[in-house]
């Protein structure tokens, strides 16, 4: 339904076949996705944190959780060196393998990412299972300005917090009787509404806070 009626509300919608850029879209705009907002910006993390009056920050070791999501099989792990990269959300990277290899374990072992994203639309007849860290596609200037990323969740629909190891995924509780101390210091760095949302309605915000 978003995407059928998206196109009346925005100019600049994906192609209908995009379906990675889709839920992107539709996760930035609100609506319920298998899609965890992050950003690569610690300061844009905290401005967003500050919003709350009971503010957390989570910070996540992405790379090492794609590790986890690949196969615990040896024979089925890719060259090295392509576990400590993102993932291309969009890329197939066997879409006619052989008879003889199972093509949803040769997919799975090269791009997890694609078999999760593939999940999402498919009721889960792909995927992996656990979640993976990806990077967007910047469908909308406001994923850009947040430095965006994501992880899409897959077979396991549990919390990301029971998944992977506290080594991996870190809580910090902020006090609350610091958040507009600290809002007032990230106005000095340069971080306000405007930047996070680059757009009027960043704009009024970030005036309304400010002068009000």
């Amino acid at each position: 339904m978003f995407r059928a009626r998206a196109s009346g509300f925005y100019d600049e919608v994906p192609d209908r076949a995009n379906t990675d850029q889709w839920l992107f879209l539709a996760r930035h705009a609100g609506l319920p996705t298998r899609l965890l907002d992050w950003s690569e910006g610690a300061l844009i993390g905290l401005h967003f944190a500050l919003k709350v009056d009971d503010p957390v920050v989570w910070m996540l070791n992405p790379l090492e959780m794609n590790r986890l999501s690949m196969p615990s099989d040896p024979s089925m792990l890719p060259d090295p060196s392509i576990i400590r990269e993102f993932p291309l959300p969009w890329h197939d990277p066997d879409p006619d393998p052989p008879p003889w290899f199972p093509r949803l374990r040769r997919r799975a072992a090269t791009n997890p990412a694609f078999e999760n994203l593939r999940g999402a639309w498919e009721q889960d007849q792909h995927g992996v299972e656990l979640p993976v860290a990806i990077y967007p596609t910047y469908v909308h200037p406001r994923l850009r300005a947040q430095r965006a990323c994501f992880t899409i969740h897959e077979k396991r629909k549990e919390g990301l917090d029971s998944l992977v190891p506290d080594t991996l995924l870190k809580r910090y509780d902020i006090d609350p009787a610091h958040r507009q101390s600290m809002l007032r210091d990230l106005l000095l760095l340069g971080i306000t509404d405007s930047v996070a949302f680059p757009d009027l309605d960043g704009l009024a915000n970030e005036l309304k806070n400010r002068f009000s």
